[in-house]
């Protein structure tokens, strides 16, 4: 059965980009290599994540993320099995001022989540909207 995780978190205070490219690169390689999907993006100290793929495999993965000292302030706000994924392959974005105003990027983002079921796809919609558009 495949099953959905989105959350949203706060980094630790002056995480180096280096450091977040290192855990891109690194949840890229194992995604792929176990066919979860999603988004994953970091914006001036914050992450939002989807993740889709094997029940089996995304609640571990997800209780491992949750002890990843790179950040803290977990807020799961879905996790639910779904008859399908929604996503193709997996989006990795760093959201800067130069490129958070960018509604094509938005909609880029926003264009998977119509395959999730209407109530999780508002949910994660209005979050993501929030994510990208309201940060300090």
């Amino acid at each position: 059965m495949r099953y959905a995780i989105c959350y949203i978190s706060t980094a630790v205070k002056d995480l180096p980009y280096k450091e977040i490219q290192d855990l891109f690169d690194h949840a890229r390689k194992n995604n792929i290599k176990n066919d979860v999907k999603g988004i994953l993006l970091y914006s001036e100290g914050n992450f939002f994540q989807v993740l889709e793929g094997d029940k089996e495999y995304v609640l571990p993965l997800f209780s491992k993320i949750e002890e990843d000292p790179r950040h803290h302030t977990i807020i799961q706000v879905v996790g639910k099995e779904i008859s399908q994924g929604s996503f193709d392959g997996y989006e990795f974005d760093v959201v800067t001022e130069k490129n958070k105003y960018d509604r094509n990027l938005l909609q880029e983002y926003l264009e998977p989540l119509d395959g999730m079921d209407e109530k999780v796809q508002d949910v994660v919609k209005n979050i993501l909207e929030v994510f990208i558009d309201t940060r300090v």
